[in-house]
């Protein structure tokens, strides 16, 4: 079952968010992607090397391996991943695996980072099925190539219909060093083959 994060580019770059999964049914796979429909999300796809970052950024902005969720026992492998030729995110074709949208923004790097998993395949709960329970509070601990660990705090958790979600919240800049986390829940739609609605969990780096 794939999460089908709508959540990044819709006519330019999809993505993905989920939310309320509740009445689990026999799911079938459709398409490993992360497709919201919005065009102006393409203006959200940027590399890290044509932004400016001060020395503070340049600390903490680091390559993701692993995500750690205590709250919901979550200890998962993270991979890079991007566009499709439809300018929709990919994200992995299996149910343990968390992409992370890397022609955007890297964890601890200042803006929106953004990373997208699955909440159910074809043999069951995914990655990220129990996401929805998060609480703001709540923490995410993202581990670098190099062994660095970054930790981020919850701070609200939204969802939304597949078709409207607020791309530039979730991948547009910030003056922050943030971390969106994207599913998919809600109704799962045979005819389309995915959700009806997407999640979001909004997270920002604790800095000491």
């Amino acid at each position: 079952m794939v999460v089908s994060l709508l959540l990044i580019l819709g006519g330019a770059s999809a993505i993905l968010s989920s939310i309320q999964a509740q009445e689990r049914e026999e799911y079938t796979i459709s398409e490993n992607k992360l497709s919201f429909s919005q065009p102006e999300m393409k203006r959200f796809v940027y590399k890290q090397e044509e932004q400016e970052i001060d020395n503070s950024e340049k600390d903490t902005a680091i390559i993701p391996a692993r995500i750690s969720i205590p709250a919901i026992s979550v200890d998962a492998p993270i991979i890079s991943t991007g566009l499709n030729e439809q300018k929709q995110m990919v994200v992995p074709d299996n149910g343990y695996e968390v992409a992370w949208f890397e022609p955007g923004r890297s964890p601890g790097a200042q803006g929106n980072a953004v990373l997208a998993g699955h909440v159910d395949d074809y043999t069951g709960p995914a990655v990220f099925f129990d996401l929805k329970e998060l609480q703001p509070g709540d923490e995410i601990e993202i581990t670098g190539l190099s062994g660095e660990i970054l930790v981020f705090e919850v701070e609200k958790i939204e969802s939304y219909p597949a078709d409207d979600a607020p791309i530039r919240e979730i991948f547009g800049p910030s003056n922050d060093k943030r971390l969106n986390v994207l599913t998919c829940t809600g109704l799962y739609n045979h005819e389309t083959q995915d959700h009806e609605e997407r999640l979001a969990v909004y997270t920002v780096l604790k800095e000491e």
